[in-house]
């Protein structure tokens, strides 16, 4: 009876993160076929070997077992699909709602990605230059267009000599004010290193012409190499 809990369990997993197509059949009866197969073929990436499979079942999302708690699943995040499809029976897709993939769409549309950098040998502290070649300064950077948030911030660069117990930092600007959202990079050894942040929208916001630059704080005596950053921006509609 566990084991056929387990699977039970499993087929629901599977139902809310694939997208999963099923053949129309009745609730409660014996799933075969290319659906048995696929769901055998996740619960043996979960661990669970197909000897110890006695049945899969399809389940009725409004008589959940016991054993199964599923929360926050209502008509805006979940919905259940028809495809008709000639001569044949109709195929049900189960998957996110329009409105969840409306939302999703929406987060991915919004993000901008900046790019910013320094090629060849740097010794001293500086602004980053734009994709366009362009030297930054604190007047000086991306000119934002639309109200949003800085929401990541990545850089790859490389050590030309080692300066242990000093650290090297990007840090971001808006507006010739620096804001506390940076990579820091150990400067203890040599060699290539990377480094990445995020945070949530709505916590380092900017306004629309906003001015935003990036600068290199580097100690003294120490000299790096080909810095590539990467700033991650979100833009409220």
């Amino acid at each position: 009876m566990k084991r056929f809990s387990i699977v039970l369990a499993l087929a629901i997993v599977i139902l809310l993160v694939g997208g999963v197509v099923a053949e129309n059949s009745s609730i409660g009866a014996t799933v075969t076929g290319d659906t048995e197969q696929f769901v055998k073929s996740v619960a043996q990436k979960k661990g669970i070997p197909e000897s110890e499979i006695q049945g899969v079942k399809q389940i009725d999302f409004n008589s959940l077992p016991d054993e199964v708690n599923i929360k926050n699943i209502d008509n805006t995040t979940l919905a259940m699909y028809q495809i008709d499809v000639n001569n044949a029976s109709p195929v049900y897709v189960i998957t996110a709602s329009q409105t969840e993939f409306k939302k999703e769409l929406q987060n991915f549309v919004g993000k901008v990605l900046l790019n910013l950098g320094l090629a060849g040998e740097v010794s001293s502290s500086q602004f980053l230059q734009s994709a366009a070649g362009v030297s930054g300064a604190e007047d000086k950077g991306y000119v934002m267009i639309r109200d949003g948030s800085i929401t990541g911030i990545s850089t790859s660069l490389e050590v030309e000599n080692s300066s242990p117990g000093n650290v090297a930092q990007i840090v971001i600007y808006k507006n010739g004010q620096v804001i506390g959202f940076r990579n820091t990079f150990d400067l203890s050894e040599t060699g290539a290193l990377s480094n990445y942040n995020t945070v949530g929208e709505g916590i380092i916001n900017f306004n629309k012409g906003d001015i935003i630059s990036v600068k290199a704080i580097i100690p003294d005596g120490v000299k790096l190499k080909d810095i590539n950053t990467l700033l991650e921006i979100t833009n409220r509609g």
